[in-house]
C-alpha cells in the first residue's frame, strides 16, 4: 500500500495498527510480476497442449471421414451396377 492511501485512511479514522494490517493483507493478496510470468507460461504449455490434441482429434475424424466416403462411393457405384444390370 502507497503512503498516500495509508495516509488517506488514517485520516479517515482508521489506526495506525488497522492502516499496517491492511497494508499487510492486500499486500500478500497482489500477484508479482513472477507470479504472472509463471501463470502465463503455465497457461501457453496448456493452450499448446489442447491445440496439439485437437490437431491429433480432427486428423482423425479426417480419416473416418474419408473412409465413409469411399464406402459411400463403393456402395454407390455397386446399386448403380446392378440397377444397370437388371434393366438390360
Amino acid at each position: 500500500m502507497g503512503t498516500t492511501a495509508a495516509f488517506k485512511l488514517q485520516d479517515a479514522g482508521f489506526t495506525r495498527q488497522q492502516v499496517e494490517a491492511l497494508g499487510e493483507f492486500t499486500d500478500g493478496q497482489a500477484a508479482s510480476k513472477t507470479d504472472l510470468t509463471e501463470t502465463k507460461s503455465e497457461l501457453k504449455a496448456d493452450l499448446a497442449a489442447v491445440e496439439h490434441r485437437l490437431e491429433l482429434k480432427i486428423a482423425e475424424v479426417k480419416t473416418d471421414v474419408v473412409k465413409w466416403l469411399f464406402g459411400a462411393i463403393i456402395a454407390q457405384t455397386t446399386i448403380i451396377v446392378a440397377a444397370m444390370k437388371l434393366l438390360h
